[in-house]
């Protein structure tokens, strides 16, 4: 069945007064915010879709939902409707996880320009079995045999940090030997030009980090540094607001990673991409940081070219077309 009819079908099971109860949030029934926005997206902007549904695939899942919401929500089945509607358009319509992030956090990663999405739920649920995304334990088996050749190579450490990265959702990642990183004061010229507006305003950039020597000197202090990524797709490659966005969620994820490390070792830090964003208004220069024991300086304000960094690490610089790759790197000793 073409995309666009399917979603016609579903729509049109909905009466124009069902539609005002769902605009008013007067269903009399629970319905999750997020399927009620969905719902009303498409409605007022169904858009245009290219492809096919399975219409036997989609028959199965939503047979299988309903068993699964019979089990699990017998006392509002007026409810059910709305999430198995919301779950067929999710699976088939958008592609996306049908879960909600809130109940089971998915890995992702881009590949290729196509975003790839790992559920760690259980493989044996109905509703995982009918997931979009794939399975972990193929990657799980793959992250092993790099952490593996990683405690061989680089020592015990490192493994550790290598598989903290991986649970934190940082699904590339390498090691390099500190004594191979090259430093570039052009760099630090492109830093002055301030395109990114962050020169001197924040202790995460220059010239708050100090000269590319002294950056030199403090990770040179340490055996290694872990360089990671994390890529994201963007629907438009010129769209600021979503990159920004993909860039905020980047050093959300990054702030998780320090106290995660810090259960391994009290001895390193974190270098991210661009600025800080962790306080809105930052003390520099009239204050100290308020966190300086989790601050993350810029990783290019430390002269350092990040398609260096990633040759050295073994990991890809550039994923695909339409995406967005953000790096970061962890300091520390074995």
């Amino acid at each position: 069945m073409d995309k666009n009819l399917f979603l016609k079908r579903i729509l049109e099971t909905y009466s124009s007064g069902e539609w005002e109860k769902i605009e008013q949030n007067a269903l009399g029934v629970p319905i999750n915010e997020s399927n009620r926005a969905v719902l009303l997206s498409l409605r007022n902007d169904p858009g245009k879709y290219t492809g096919d549904v399975d219409e036997d695939k989609a028959e199965e899942l939503r047979a299988s939902l309903k068993e699964y919401l019979q089990e699990v929500w017998a006392d509002e089945p007026g409810a059910h409707k709305y999430v198995i509607d919301v779950c067929l358009i999710n699976t088939f319509l958008l592609e996306i996880p049908m879960h909600p992030e809130s109940s089971v956090r998915y890995y992702h990663r881009v590949r290729d320009g196509k975003d790839e999405y790992f559920c760690p739920a259980k493989t044996d649920s109905l509703i995982c079995s009918f997931c979009r995304s794939k399975p972990m334990d193929e990657l799980r088996a793959l992250w092993q045999e790099k952490t593996d050749e990683t405690k061989a190579a680089k020592g015990e450490r490192s493994a550790q940090i290598q598989k903290a990265l991986f649970e934190e959702g940082f699904l590339e990642s390498g090691v390099i030997d500190t004594g191979d990183i090259k430093y570039h004061d052009d760099v630090r010229v492109q830093c002055e030009r301030n395109q990114c507006r962050c020169y001197g305003t924040t202790w995460a950039c220059p010239p708050a980090v100090g000269t590319v020597e002294e950056c030199r000197e403090r990770v040179s202090h340490y055996d290694r540094m872990q360089l990671f990524s994390k890529a994201y797709r963007l629907d438009d490659p010129m769209d600021m607001k979503a990159a920004l966005r993909a860039m905020s969620d980047f050093k959300k994820y990054t702030r998780g990673l320090h106290k995660r490390i810090n259960s391994i070792t009290d001895d390193f830090f974190i270098l991210s991409n661009e600025s800080c964003d962790r306080c809105s208004t930052c003390t520099y220069p009239d204050a100290p940081c308020r966190f300086p024991d989790e601050l993350q300086p810029s990783i290019e304000g430390y002269g350092l070219y990040v398609l260096e960094l990633a040759r050295l690490a073994g990991i890809r610089y550039i994923n695909g077309q339409s995406t967005v790759t953000f790096f970061g790197a962890v300091v520390y000793s074995e």
